[in-house]
């Protein structure tokens, strides 16, 4: 290191240290907006240094490689993006320049290329870990989605996401997690969702030898604090069920999508496992229909969501289940055979294309609407089916899993915890009535 960059590095480190409050007063701490401005300051300050940082050390590798008059960082008009032609002296691979939207994202993929430690980064590891998601046939784009909108907004500005995961200490993380979490902003479970981001990256670390435990998950964080979230698990009732079963009975004329929401209601499966059913999964001897694929989303080449068909569920080969079909359902499949033109697959467009799970809802909500019943999604059949079963089972976990597909009994214990807390209502109701 010059003394140039020891000068600017010690220029930074004063201006950090500077900008910390050196004593606080008991009043300060009720001075809370002060002290979130404060925060917000001392995060740009550091960002500020690690980017000038990044910034004069590729300077200084591509130095003696540049020729003179000429900039270390041009913008391609064209293509409305910055650009660095990495010398060949410097090459590691068939590439001949590095190119980014901004001049320091620039700078930032010119260090990452340069000096492999930055590949250690936050950062760096959340794109590996990414890309190997975005290939895994088993993980929806929408999934991949909402990955992304989370590192957008909770770790993309941040400086810890430019640090080397091998210098992040168990306080720097905890305390990235108390500034998220900050006024009860989050619930528990949108701040699990948070930090799945950081355990994802963690989980890279240790797998790729980087690290040796998962500091993320091993983290208590048992004492943040968190937004209370109403906990009564709204679902469709009986009732709700049976006004909406009664509009699509007294229907005439009926769409892939209303037989779909029939049947959501009389089977124990998720959407887009409805989506794959195919009648050679019935067994009508048995009066048995067979669970084994779903259908979900993926992006293609061009970005585009298109519907997979995956050949198992979303619990993977323990997802696989036979259920039995009821009198309900064996007339409901009757009416679906008897369809001017019958697709391989039991439900689907008129075209033959698998139901769009957009339209599903649209079509829902008409139905709801006609039955006097509250909208909800079609998630919500699925939770009534689910608890439904439970009930009926008096919560044998082992019926439910299997029936319901779970892999995780803590899913399938959410779902049982919930028809107790409807016994518990009513028990308190009962007694005060």
């Amino acid at each position: 290191m010059n003394k140039k960059q020891i000068s600017i590095n010690a220029s930074c480190s004063e201006r950090i240290h500077k900008s910390f409050p050196q004593k606080l007063k008991a009043s300060d701490f009720l001075q809370k907006n002060a002290i979130i401005t404060e925060s917000a300051e001392n995060e740009q300050l550091k960002k500020q240094c690690f980017e000038k940082e990044r910034k004069l050390k590729v300077q200084e590798a591509l130095l003696p490689h540049k020729k003179k008059g000429s900039k270390f960082v041009t913008y391609d008009t064209k293509n409305k993006q910055y650009k660095i032609r990495i010398p060949s002296a410097l090459r590691k691979d068939n590439r001949s320049k590095i190119t980014a939207s901004s001049e320091q994202e620039t700078y930032d993929r010119m260090y990452a290329y340069l000096f492999g430690e930055n590949n250690h980064t936050i950062r760096a590891l959340y794109d590996t870990a990414l890309e190997s998601k975005r290939t895994d046939l088993d993980i929806s784009s929408l999934t991949i989605d909402r990955y992304q909108q989370l590192w957008n907004k909770y770790y993309d500005h941040s400086t810890i996401a430019e640090q080397s995961i091998k210098d992040i200490k168990a306080s720097e993380l905890k305390l990235f997690f108390k500034k998220i979490c900050a006024g009860r902003t989050l619930s528990r479970k949108a701040f699990n969702n948070v930090k799945s981001i950081m355990n994802m990256v963690y989980d890279l670390a240790v797998e790729s030898d980087i690290l040796t435990d998962n500091l993320s998950r091993s983290l208590n964080c048992k004492d943040l604090k968190f937004k209370a979230v109403d906990n009564s698990n709204k679902r469709y009732t009986d009732e709700d069920r049976d006004a909406i079963l009664e509009v699509l009975k007294a229907m005439k004329h009926k769409s892939g999508y209303e037989y779909g929401i029939e049947l959501m209601f009389c089977l124990c499966i998720r959407i887009g496992e409805l989506k794959a059913l195919k009648w050679s999964d019935i067994d009508f001897r048995k009066n048995t229909i067979k669970i084994s694929r779903e259908v979900v989303l993926r992006k293609d080449s061009d970005g585009i969501n298109r519907p997979v068909e995956l050949n198992h569920t979303k619990g993977g080969e323990h997802g696989e289940r036979i259920l039995p079909l009821s009198d309900r359902v064996l007339h409901i499949l009757k009416c679906l055979r008897e369809q001017p033109i019958v697709y391989e697959h039991i439900v689907c467009t008129a075209e033959g294309n698998p139901l769009n799970t957009g339209h599903f809802n649209d079509h829902l909500k008409r139905i709801t609407a006609k039955a006097g019943v509250t909208y909800m999604s079609s998630h919500k059949i699925r939770f009534w089916s689910v608890t439904a079963l439970a009930r009926a089972t008096g919560g044998d976990l082992q019926t439910v899993m299997y029936a319901a597909g779970h892999v995780d009994k803590n899913t399938t214990l959410h779902y049982i915890r919930a028809v107790q807390q409807d016994t518990k209502m009513n028990d308190i109701k009962a007694c005060f009535s």
